[in-house]
């Protein structure tokens, strides 16, 4: 069977295209995740379609003869204008995706080397991909990737929760924590931008990030376009911190929801600076916000979250919450003169 490859605007697409690519999304989603509900057409539209600032992003399919769509990539790498180009600007991330009916044709190769030129066009010289399945470990490894680190995906379902532990929680923080207080926003507030952005980039960065090498720096511009950004995705991106008694950032949490996939809800970063550790703010945090979730969004059922496996203190305190592991997955990383060279060579 032949396939052809197409790189699309996501701005100039027709309707009967979306059709088409969601068809194929939710096929794939499917394979993977075989008990979930399908994801929201909506949502999967208006996220792809969102405006990306500070990065050079790609989009590209795999079609049939007959325009059925069997797999896609994406390309994305921070541009000069972002405040994490210095550290990364040798570095791009990519996602390369086939159906499995479709698996050992050459379509994942074609993907592929759609992905080494975008990433030759913007001098880049490493790649960053990741997967959680057999195929994509497989074939990652058949073109020389190296390993970097081991995550999972963890889910917890609502009903499962110890609601008097996380009581406890709550209450244990207050007492250990006098003069602390907790703040939520969606907009960070623009007299603590700058501490929250420094204080972000540090937990990210803190976290075991394994052999990869891309670092993050977030700065109040970049932030607001995030802000931005998640609203045009129709995400309600939600941050929880906590502040000492001389105001200073010392915790923070947040959560992603979107209402028309409201079974669910995504945990992200959470992180405490190490001046502040040992007296319980990570789970007064994760406590205090899954009791919001609760009294908030009714309708969530389960929380999903993503953890290195040697990030010990937080899977301590997920697996207490009652996290179980869902999907193990693990990331990698191409250096591209290798990369081409293999690819010349098949």
């Amino acid at each position: 069977m032949k396939f052809r490859f197409e790189e699309y605007n996501a701005k100039e697409v027709s309707e009967e295209f979306w059709d088409r690519l969601y068809e194929y999304e939710t096929a794939y989603y499917k394979f993977h995740n075989p008990n979930d509900p399908p994801p929201n057409k909506e949502a999967l539209i208006q996220r792809i379609k969102a405006d990306r600032s500070h990065c050079y992003f790609m989009h590209s399919i795999a079609l049939t003869s007959e325009d059925k769509i069997v797999g896609n990539c994406w390309f994305w790498a921070p541009s000069e204008t972002s405040p994490e180009y210095e550290q990364n600007k040798h570095i791009c991330w990519a996602g390369v995706y086939v159906l499995p009916d479709y698996c050992r044709q050459g379509i994942g190769t074609s993907l592929l080397e759609k992905v080494v030129k975008k990433a030759q066009a913007h001098d880049r010289t490493t790649i960053q991909m990741g997967t959680n399945h057999d195929s994509g470990r497989a074939f990652l490894k058949k073109y020389g990737a190296t390993f970097t680190i081991a995550g999972a995906e963890n889910r917890l379902e609502m009903e499962n929760v110890d609601w008097d532990l996380m009581q406890s929680w709550v209450d244990e923080g207050k007492k250990r924590n006098e003069g602390v207080t907790l703040e939520s926003f969606i907009e960070c507030p623009e007299e603590i931008l700058e501490e929250f952005c420094e204080m972000f980039t540090e937990a990210v960065n803190m976290a075991p990030q394994g052999e990869s090498e891309f670092r993050t720096n977030i700065d109040g511009n970049l932030r607001r376009v995030y802000e931005k950004q998640n609203k045009e995705e129709g995400w309600i991106h939600q941050t929880l911190i906590s502040r000492e008694s001389d105001e200073r950032i010392s915790g923070m949490t947040e959560i992603y929801y979107d209402p028309r996939e409201g079974y669910k809800l995504r945990q992200e970063l959470t992180g405490v600076r190490p001046e502040f550790r040992g007296r319980g703010l990570g789970k007064w945090l994760k406590a205090h916000n899954i009791i919001y979730i609760r009294e908030t969004y009714p309708e969530v059922k389960r929380i999903i979250t993503g953890n290195a496996e040697v990030n010990a203190p937080m899977l301590s305190i997920n697996n207490r919450m009652g996290y179980k592991k869902y999907k193990a997955g693990e990331g990698y990383k191409f250096k591209l003169d290798d990369l081409t060279k293999r690819l010349e060579m098949k």
